[in-house]
């Protein structure tokens, strides 16, 4: 069944005046009633945003609970970006151009399947609700494919790496989409999805300092065997992504969708013509591929980055836990900043931060370590700026679409987004690894090069490292920079929802 979109000449339907009595009265959105139950009192909020300020918190331990998955999501995409290509390129000799031809091969073979995933959320109905099925079936599958993926045999060659890539992929494509469109349906408020996201985006920190922490205990014990530290990285993610699911399935309610859904199969051509046809899903779309690139080409070049530049290999790990301590840090200053100039503001002021410290990384030389430090720990504050920012806005731009078509399609706007944020991921390492070879540079070269001595293909390395996130950063501050769909906006949209549903 094609996704049949009528044409509009404005970015924004403008909806009846704003009636803040009708809208309090609504059932979903006014004060609990006796037949909502559970759901009411866990998730909805009053809607009050005509000025710009925060509705009703959504509750602390529910937040806490919903975020919990995050920590297994999170701690698998580290690796995968920055462990798991050199650890198959040079510790299982398969070469840098072979793995990132598979890792990028893989990441574009998965983006049909995010379409698939994305829309058949929209659609499922069950005893459960409809995110619930989605984030448990994520659990076996992304859990086989890590075990393999961070355990594999000796002798493991290219289809083994592409085969349980897919399947890890798969696992890992189910527990992002249900799960983020799980987080934009807890509040409809401006603000409180900025917060919703902003606890997802620590909890996801968390599992990666977590899962960073291992490898740099494992070094502090004396245990450089890599395999091993690439090992407990895997059984940690085994072990804490079951556990959060459960508690999210148990804690947090599965709001049922109050309209029409999207079609259950959505094709190619289908999905590009949603993309075309609203403005605001392509900014916002553009806006996470560019803002995807710069994090995706700095994981997977920051070992090489560490060890080849710096020379000094003993920090990576704990360089990285820093830096993503740094990122927790930072979310509740960028969750403040975007109360005060909006959540679009607040991602292109985080995007210029991110250009500047890392324009810094330039000024390195061998020996430098304590300039790393301060460098890498500056960076690290602006890493989750533009992350749970634009997924809050999504869901924004979710109840816009659902307005002007009569369909909530939030699991396929999510899906969307998490196919551009994938495409982003395939060119860092699809295109830099092939690049640093042609240019001459080795993953193992720094060790056998003796100190003072020019490391060749260095200077492409910091090339690619510095301008390539910096070109990204900045073109993706402008796209969004004067986006359109404020709190104000979208009072009015979600006003217009409530007039719909009422039959007004």
């Amino acid at each position: 069944m094609a996704l049949t979109l009528p044409p509009i000449d404005e970015e924004i339907v403008s909806p009846p005046p704003l009636d803040r009595g009708k809208i309090a009265r609504h059932p979903a959105f006014g004060p609990k009633t006796q037949e909502q139950g559970q759901h009411g009192e866990w998730f909805m909020s009053t809607i009050d945003t005509v000025s710009g300020a925060p509705a009703a918190a959504v509750r602390r331990g529910t937040l806490f609970a919903f975020a919990a998955p995050a920590m297994g999501l999170y701690a698998i995409g580290l690796p995968v970006a920055v462990y798991l290509p050199p650890f198959y390129a040079k510790d299982l000799g398969l070469g840098l151009t072979l793995v990132g031809q598979i890792f990028m091969l893989c990441r574009f073979f998965d983006l049909a399947a995010d379409l698939a995933l994305g829309a058949a959320s929209d659609r499922v109905r069950s005893r459960w609700g409809r995110r619930r099925p989605m984030l448990a079936l994520a659990v076996p599958l992304m859990c086989l494919g890590a075990f393999q993926m961070f355990m594999p045999p000796a002798g493991a060659g290219a289809l083994y790496v592409l085969g349980w890539l897919v399947v890890m992929y798969a696992g890992y494509a189910l527990g992002v989409i249900s799960h983020m469109s799980w987080g934009a349906e807890l509040s409809p408020d401006y603000h409180q999805r900025s917060r919703i996201q902003g606890w997802r985006e620590m909890a996801g920190i968390v599992g990666m300092v977590a899962v960073l922490a291992l490898p740099a205990l494992l070094e502090q014990a004396g245990d450089g065997d890599k395999a091993h530290r690439i090992a407990a990285m895997g059984w940690f993610i085994i072990a804490i992504f079951p556990i959060g699911v459960v508690l999210a399935l148990w804690k947090v309610p599965d709001p049922p969708s109050l309209t029409g859904t999207g079609a259950a199969h959505v094709s190619l051509r289908e999905a590009l013509a949603t993309i075309a046809r609203s403005r605001l899903l392509k900014r916002i779309l553009l806006a996470d591929l560019l803002a995807g690139v710069p994090p995706a080409v700095t994981g997977a070049l920051f070992v090489f980055m560490v060890e080849s530049v710096v020379r000094a290999p003993a920090l990576t790990s704990t360089l990285l836990l820093g830096y993503f301590i740094a990122g927790i840090i930072g979310i509740p200053g960028w969750l403040a900043i975007s109360y005060r100039i909006g959540k679009h503001r607040a991602f292109a002021l985080g995007a210029f931060w991110n250009c500047a410290t890392g324009a810094a990384f330039l000024s390195l030389e061998p020996g430098m370590e304590g300039l790393l430090i301060a460098i890498t720990l500056l960076h690290g504050l602006g890493y989750a700026s533009g992350t749970f920012l634009l997924r809050a806005i999504m869901a924004d731009v979710a109840d816009e679409d659902e307005l002007r078509n009569g369909r909530n399609r939030t699991g396929l706007f999510y899906g969307l987004l998490t196919m551009t944020n994938k495409v982003g991921f395939a060119l860092a390492v699809g295109v830099t690894y092939p690049l640093l070879e042609l240019f001459g540079f080795s993953p193992g070269a720094a060790a056998s090069t003796p100190a003072g001595e020019a490391i060749p293909g260095v200077a492409a390395l910091i090339g690619l490292y510095v301008f390539l996130p910096l070109a990204m950063n900045l073109s993706a501050a402008l796209v969004m920079l004067r986006f359109p769909l404020t709190a104000a906006r979208l009072a009015e949209v979600r006003q217009g929802l409530a007039a719909r549903r009422t039959g007004a």
